[in-house]
């Protein structure tokens, strides 16, 4: 991930608090994740804090300030011991947790008001909302859950596709940071936010001069909604080639060769949160200039300047794929990407737009590479249309597997935790294959603590050939797998395999992808 650089005076005042840490030996707070999720404002210190606007006292009796040498913290002992409470730590933190801190502490005089209602400018939210996104940005977040329920708000990130609680909220401020994203911050943004109905919207920030993009959704849950932020862009990454990506050099060369043919179809599937659309946005690269390039997507993720990006509004009947995918056909185009088959009609125009000349990208969710033909003839395509030389050329379907740390690994049979397992994976993988492989270790500074080096695509590629064609055209997948299989193809397994080989991922992170390695579940015929 690109580094995030922060504004000469936030550095300063960076340098300040390290200074005090340093000298009482505890550390710079800097986020919610610092701080335990449950130890909360106290309310009796509240509205005296709130007057300060550089203290909190949590109610463990931790005393947090972005001026922690100024005479307010000797001020705030003192009041503590008045009213027979002995005080805590004194940490140094920053003074956008300082502001976040006491926005969210609280909310028993409001509690009466109706849901909704705030006291606060939605300016103040605006700002939160600027700071959690950053703080996200940071950590090398890729989602962000807000779940608001009656009598809280949970805050949670998806880092390397696991889920971290990250902090607790009021109910009320949930609301207001939804409400505000919604209301003042998309750039299709709904009249109003409801919470009683999915919604969903894309959003641009910019925070420190960097421009981030954010797609929004949210849903009704009973006693709130959960809103989920995806950050698209931060303005700073570039096109990760597939190689970097993690593609084997045979995998890529048969996606070249496929972004080389005049006409077909090329077909990226996963689940969601797999990378498809980055993939896609490394294949975009590909696309020669001589060449026109339409992008149709919902929304416009990721910036590529060779291509013309359409946006797509599913609200609206007249902007959905299908229908500006009918549009570009009239564009005069060599390359047609369009984002996602949704329906029966988005998939008619993949295949019209095949078979009249033009090479068409898209995506698609589905757990193989083989079942994207189960999926076509599900949403209403011919067997006998898909078997069509001139339609299917390259099928891709990929998964993410998390990455050990180089920093902290350990070699896997110095593991206590996975020990009881060596045996089972030692009848399948082999001896030599688990005396090169590594675990994840505890966690140090530079994964930080998570053990995770970030995250590494899992593959399979097919290159559509006659033999392949007479299997789709008997959507005879089971079959069309075992010739593959003949012919030296890698599926998902063999991929894992080989990087558990290479000590670049955990077993354990191998097997939530791929499916249990172990002799019972690859024997042809199951003992019972």
């Amino acid at each position: 991930m690109a580094e995030v650089t922060l504004p000469p005076n936030e550095e300063k005042e960076l340098a300040l608090l390290e200074q005090y840490a340093a000298a009482t030996k505890t550390k710079v707070l800097t986020s919610s994740y610092d701080l335990d999720s449950k130890d909360k404002v106290m309310d009796e210190m509240l509205a005296w804090c709130k007057e300060q606007a550089n203290i909190v006292v949590l109610k463990s009796a931790a005393i947090i300030s972005s001026e922690p040498t100024s005479r307010t913290v000797q001020n705030c002992k003192s009041l503590l011991l008045s009213k027979g409470i002995h005080p805590g730590q004194v940490y140094a933190a920053t003074s956008a947790l300082v502001s976040l801190l006491l926005a969210s502490g609280g909310e028993e005089e409001s509690a009466k008001k109706q849901k909704g209602e705030t006291t606060i400018s939605f300016s103040d939210q605006q700002r939160h909302l600027r700071d959690l996104v950053y703080e996200a940005v940071l950590q090398s977040v890729s989602d962000i859950h807000i779940q608001v329920r009656q009598t809280y708000t949970k805050i949670r990130m998806r880092q390397h596709g696991e889920l971290r609680v990250y902090a607790e909220w009021s109910e009320k401020l949930g609301r207001e940071i939804a409400s505000v994203a919604f209301n003042k911050e998309t750039d299709h943004a709904t009249s109003h936010f409801n919470p009683l109905i999915p919604q969903d919207a894309s959003m641009p920030l910019k925070i420190h001069g960097k421009d981030i993009r954010l797609r929004l959704a949210s849903v009704p849950a009973h006693g709130g909604f959960d809103m989920v932020m995806r950050i698209l862009a931060t303005g700073e990454e570039r096109t990760q080639t597939l190689d970097q990506l993690g593609y084997t050099q045979q995998q890529i060369d048969i996606i070249k060769m496929a972004m080389k043919l005049p006409f077909g179809a090329i077909i990226v599937a996963g689940p969601t949160g797999s990378g498809k659309t980055t993939t896609l946005a490394s294949c975009m690269e590909m696309v020669e200039s001589a060449q026109k390039l339409y992008s149709i997507e919902d929304p416009v993720e990721k910036v590529v300047e060779a291509a013309t990006q359409v946006p797509v509004n599913t609200e609206k009947e007249d902007r959905s794929f299908a229908s500006m995918g009918r549009a570009a056909l009239r564009m005069d185009p060599d390359v047609i990407i369009l984002g996602e088959m949704r329906d029966e009609d988005t998939a008619h125009v993949m295949v019209r737009a095949s078979i009249t000349g033009h090479l068409v990208l898209t995506t698609l969710h589905t757990n193989r590479a083989t079942a994207i033909v189960t999926r076509l003839v599900d949403m209403g395509i011919s067997p006998v249309l898909l078997s069509d030389s001139s339609v299917l050329r390259c099928l891709m379907c990929q998964r993410l597997i998390a990455k050990v740390c180089p920093q902290c690994a350990i070699p896997l049979r110095n593991s206590p935790k996975h020990q009881p397992y060596l045996a089972d994976w030692e009848a399948v993988l082999g001896t030599e294959v688990l005396d090169k492989a590594k675990a994840r270790g505890n966690g140090c500074a530079k994964c930080n603590r998570s053990g995770v080096g970030g995250r590494i695509v899992v593959a399979e590629v097919i290159w559509v050939d006659e033999e392949g064609r007479q299997f789709i055209q008997k959507c005879d997948t089971l079959n069309w797998e075992k010739y593959l299989k003949e012919n030296g193809w890698m599926d998902f397994r063999d991929r894992a395999i080989d990087l558990i080989q290479q000590g670049i991922c955990d077993p354990f992170d191998a097997e939530k992808v791929v499916g249990p390695i172990n002799p019972l579940t690859q024997a042809r015929i199951f003992k019972y």
